[in-house]
């Protein structure tokens, strides 16, 4: 596995700087990459490896978020807290309901299914934009704005919106009674879905505000406990 991860990595950030000069995005060649050394034409990976792949991309995802956490300004956030808000729900809505109206009639599909599609179609990805808009902050570009900040936010909440509803869909489409508490199981399915959105919304706020406020308070005690806080050079290698 651990000869298989370098690979992955050597080969990326090779074909990332190859496409860089071709004048693409050096993501491409990364995906190209990844495609190359998969099961489908060089087989170079260990099955272990791939095996474990949805926790790498977890993984991956979290790291990615948390640099864009990391590089947002509260004060410019708070200045274009609406702005952020509209281009978290608004954008992802519009294009999930676009290809939702079309794959009706285009691709013969019922309502729900187009939704599905919709949200496959509308994500945003992370790994595009938290680098380009960090890159943006760190040329000045639209920082007096808070444009950037602006847009990772909107980035983030756009994701969690259909990554939420996908999985709602997906329960929607194949319902498991294992899963489902008795009263809602006796609702309408109609009803059901927005109800659940509602619900998984409210839960996923709460839950962020309430890990958030842990750790303002319990972050800075450690620090200062450990005497981490009064010298950068007293933190652990």
């Amino acid at each position: 596995m651990l000869t298989g991860l370098i690979l992955i990595l050597l080969s990326g950030h090779f074909s990332g700087h190859l496409a860089r000069r071709l004048k693409a995005p050096a993501l491409i060649g990364m995906i190209l990459s990844g495609i190359a050394l998969g099961p489908q034409l060089l087989d170079l990976l260990p099955s272990d490896l791939l095996n474990q792949a949805d926790s790498f991309r977890t993984f991956a995802v979290m790291v990615i978020l948390m640099k864009a956490g990391l590089g947002l300004d509260r004060d410019k956030l708070q200045q274009q807290g609406s702005v952020a808000l509209r281009l978290g729900f608004l954008p992802g809505a519009c294009e999930m309901a676009v290809v939702a109206i079309a794959a009706i009639p285009l691709l013969g599909f019922d309502l729900p299914t187009g939704l599905l599609l919709g949200c496959i179609l509308g994500a945003e990805s992370p790994a595009v934009i938290v680098p380009a808009m960090l890159k943006l902050k760190a040329q000045g570009w639209g920082v007096t704005k808070g444009i950037p900040d602006a847009i990772l936010t909107g980035s983030a909440l756009s994701d969690v919106l259909l990554l939420l509803l996908f999985s709602l869909l997906i329960s929607y489409l194949a319902p498991t009674t294992e899963d489902s508490a008795p009263w809602l199981a006796a609702l309408n399915q109609p009803l059901l879905l927005p109800l659940q959105v509602i619900l998984q919304i409210i839960l996923q706020i709460s839950f962020a505000l309430l890990l958030g406020w842990l750790t303002a308070k319990l972050l800075p005690k450690l620090l200062i406990q450990q005497r981490w806080a009064a010298s950068p050079s007293n933190f652990p290698s």
